[in-house]
């Protein structure tokens, strides 16, 4: 189903469960039931629209190295959701509006023409259009709930790191505000931790590799006091990040894993709240 923002707020804003695209199909939405948890994967997408298709200069594979595959997968079964389906390179949602569309990404030039002020006007009102929305869907979580957890899925290509040991879970911390959440930090953490998948060792760590400073964290910690997000990076151990090749046996078992953890992790964040 595809269906326009202002159709989405409503849908919203009554408390319907529903599940769709925004129209142009820049992200999915669904909404199984309404729990004080969001589920988000904003770099899943690799879609790029054919006008910017026919005039980068990367191939599918380089673009694809920098996205973040699968993230939408772990994330699916989760009751609230939203998944990007357009790629980064088209706008980044982790990303300001100031910087959120390339002309360069690490290193390398994205466009044989330098996009148009028109272009470039598309693809910005796509992201403000999806910062819209998750505005209007924590708010109507803080209505019914008090506090809000967000879970942002990224990936990160660990081969960059080789000459040190880089945790296959990281958690970025930086954006978040006073010691409130120490405890669903924490629990996160753990669990995390927890997490089994066979011929992996298992580990997480706080603002290791990455800060949390993206923008889906900037957004939610300076707009509202009682939204918690956990950026949350996998190591790209469930693929050959070079070929692109997935595993789909340590896909699956993550997934598992980290649903559980997301549960586990939304009980007591929930306990905290009623308890504040």
């Amino acid at each position: 189903m595809m269906l326009s923002e202002e159709e989405i707020c409503a849908r919203i804003q009554r408390r319907e469960c529903f599940k769709a695209s925004i129209e142009g199909g820049g992200f999915s939405i669904k909404i199984d039931s309404y729990l004080p948890c969001i589920a988000a994967a904003i770099h899943n997408g690799t879609r790029l629209r054919e006008e910017l298709k026919e005039n980068c200069l990367l191939s599918h594979a380089e673009r694809y190295f920098e996205e973040d595959p699968h993230t939408g997968t772990f994330i699916d079964d989760q009751q609230i959701t939203l998944i990007a389906n357009d790629s980064r390179y088209e706008y980044d949602l982790n990303r300001a509006t100031s910087n959120c569309v390339y002309d360069t990404a690490w290193g390398k030039d994205c466009w044989k023409q330098a996009l148009s002020e028109t272009q470039k006007q598309t693809s910005l009102a796509k992201h403000a259009q999806f910062y819209r929305i998750v505005s209007v869907l924590c708010e109507a979580l803080i209505e019914d709930f008090g506090a809000v957890l967000v879970i942002d899925t990224h990936s990160y290509n660990w081969r960059r790191f080789e000459d040190r040991h880089t945790p296959v879970f990281n958690l970025g911390t930086s954006s978040v505000k006073g010691d409130l959440w120490r405890a669903s930090i924490d629990c996160w953490l753990n669990e995390l931790n927890n997490i089994s998948v066979d011929g992996i060792d298992i580990d997480a760590a706080e603002n290791d590799v990455f800060f949390g400073k993206g923008q889906l964290a900037a957004h939610c910690h300076g707009l509202y006091d009682n939204v918690l997000v956990l950026a949350t990076e996998f190591k790209k151990v469930f693929m050959d990040e070079r070929s692109g090749e997935a595993y789909d046996s340590i896909i699956q078992q993550l997934k598992l894993g980290y649903g559980q953890a997301i549960q586990k992790t939304l009980l007591e964040f929930s306990k905290l709240t009623k308890s504040s």
